[in-house]
């Protein structure tokens, strides 16, 4: 069965600088002639192609390769893609430890804003893997939610980062967030912007700079604790899409985060059916593992 996306079709590609149902029906072809090697799902919806098409700026052969390195990313990251039910064992504890949100308002040109800092700051509660995982739950949440957009900006705020959170770091993961985020998020990332950086910065940098292309690297803007802010709410971010903590006039950041976090609990369904989808996909032999893992993770949860 195709998984189902709650935004509008018709309004969203209404919205859209770029658009054709014919291109729409091709990539819908174009996924039934592919092999079960690749693991992408024959059954994908007009909305789940829109996300890639949209992201790709319209360029097929480009949507094509996103389709396609989104599910093997998916196959071969678990940690981060399956099993993503927030009261389990493995999410509860970073969904305390740690703040997210899709932001509520919009950057001054219309982009979406996802925003994620650390809630406790102490190194022993953080987890890179289920940080992720929720990070891009978050993330799947507002597509879900508002379907094809014009823009994405990620907002980080560093406050309480420590060289402790980098020994908990594990290179694998970092690439794989890496190659993900720059090769298959199904996005237009517009840029990232980091608050309050920590003196830990320059040693972060040199862990993750490995993993990023110049293109990637170059739309990260780093903001000081003392920085004056006044341009930043002028042409990138209004002060009314932001929280207090970061001089703007929404909700305070734990109030937001516990917001997000009800929308992904009610979200649960999607990600089961999202996750089924996937393996039903997969290659007989390892389909059948797959979702004997699945019932496994069930029992347990």
């Amino acid at each position: 069965m195709p998984v189902e996306l709650e935004f509008d079709y018709n309004a969203a590609t209404a919205a859209m600088d770029i658009f054709s149902q014919d291109d729409i029906n091709f990539l819908k072809q174009w996924t039934q002639k592919l092999d079960k090697s690749k693991y992408v799902p024959k059954d994908l919806s007009d909305k789940q192609l829109l996300l890639f098409y949209n992201a790709c700026y319209g360029d097929l052969d480009k949507t094509k390769t996103c389709i396609e390195k989104y599910y093997s990313f998916r196959k071969n990251a678990p940690e981060f893609f399956d099993s993503r039910i927030l009261n389990s064992e493995e999410l509860w504890p970073s969904t305390e430890a740690l703040e997210f949100s899709y932001l509520p308002e919009k950057s001054c040109e219309g982009y979406d804003l996802i925003y994620h800092r650390l809630h406790y700051t102490e190194p022993s509660k953080y987890h890179l893997e289920s940080g992720v995982k929720l990070l891009f739950m978050t993330v799947d949440a507002c597509l879900y939610k508002r379907g094809p957009q014009p823009g994405y900006i990620f907002l980080f705020d560093m406050r309480g980062v420590k060289l402790g959170h980098l020994t908990r770091v594990g290179l694998s993961s970092l690439r794989k967030f890496f190659q993900y985020v720059q090769e298959a998020l199904p996005v237009r990332m517009k840029a990232i912007h980091v608050f309050n950086t920590e003196p830990v910065l320059d040693k972060l940098l040199m862990l993750i700079r490995p993993f990023m292309d110049k293109k990637f690297f170059d739309m990260i803007k780093f903001h000081h604790k003392n920085e004056d802010l006044e341009k930043f709410y002028e042409s990138v971010v209004p002060r009314s899409a932001l929280p207090p903590d970061h001089g703007g006039t929404l909700p305070d950041t734990q109030t937001l985060h516990k917001r997000c976090m009800q929308q992904l609990q009610d979200l649960e369904p999607y990600f089961k059916a999202e996750e089924h989808q996937r393996i039903e996909a997969l290659p007989d032999k390892k389909r059948d593992k797959a979702m004997e893992k699945a019932f496994k993770n069930l029992e347990i949860d």
